[in-house]
């Protein structure tokens, strides 16, 4: 890992609105993610753990606070293509086909760069064999899957994923948790993933972040210390249910802060 940590938040904070409207989604937010990671944000509902991502993100401006992504601001980063963001929807374009939607972000490239990227892209997720078709004609675990070889596809360094399995039924759900630490292993990239699962937050990430409700800040931070590669196998041992307990038992004394 590097000195220097890929996002930094320090005292940050958002509110939403003004005088009788006004939200005040995060508060005094400190945090490092370090390069290499995969962090998981978790949280009751409506806590900010996806403001927070948006605002590594730079889709919203933090209100208060400092922010980093690779020492820069989340605009600069953004400019200069830091990151990859997945959402809970797919949000491709159903009149592309699979690999013009995975080339989308490509586009300042020549069309044979374009078209080698995306066929590499296209491999990596294991679906080349689908680069032709069109994402209606692709099951929702799959359509996701060209969803994050489309955040990949410029190299960020930083993959934000917004929910990105909460769609899915339980077991296309845990196929894709496999195949996202399988991405991650053989890219490098940090993840930031937020979620509302408990069992997904700790079976994919290196540590857990753990957020209170409304204004959200963050009250644990936990280190999973389960071994990789994770297996069917790791769903099924005492360590991974006692980290499960772990977490469970800090959203409730973070419920009652």
């Amino acid at each position: 890992m590097s000195d220097s940590p890929v996002v930094r938040a320090r005292n940050l904070g958002k509110t939403f609105g003004k005088g009788s409207d006004r939200v005040e989604a995060l508060r005094g937010i400190d945090l490092d993610i370090e390069s290499g990671e995969f962090v998981s944000l978790i949280g009751p509902s409506g806590c900010g753990k996806s403001t927070l991502l948006r605002l590594i993100g730079d889709l919203v401006p933090a209100s208060s606070g400092e922010l980093t992504v690779n020492g820069k601001s989340p605009q600069q980063a953004r400019l200069d293509r830091d990151y990859g963001i997945v959402f809970q929807k797919a949000t491709l374009l159903d009149w592309r086909t699979v690999t013009k939607n995975v080339e989308l972000p490509l586009e300042i490239m020549d069309e044979e760069a374009r078209s080698e990227r995306a066929a590499s892209m296209l491999d990596l997720v294991q679906l080349s064999d689908f680069a032709k078709h069109y994402p209606w004609q692709l099951s929702g675990g799959m359509q996701q899957r060209v969803a994050i070889a489309r955040a990949l596809a410029f190299e960020p360094s930083l993959l934000l994923m917004d929910e990105p399995f909460g769609a899915l039924d339980e077991m296309t759900r845990e196929l894709m948790q496999q195949e996202v630490l399988r991405l991650w292993q053989q890219t490098h990239t940090t993840v930031v993933f937020v979620t509302h699962s408990i069992p997904e937050a700790v079976f994919l990430s290196t540590r857990v972040i753990v957020m209170s409700a409304r204004p959200g800040r963050i009250t644990d931070r936990i280190e999973t210390q389960l071994p990789y590669p994770r297996t069917v196998d790791t769903r099924e041992s005492a360590a991974y249910y006692d980290k499960i307990t772990e977490v469970r038992e800090s959203l409730r004394r973070g419920d009652r802060q």
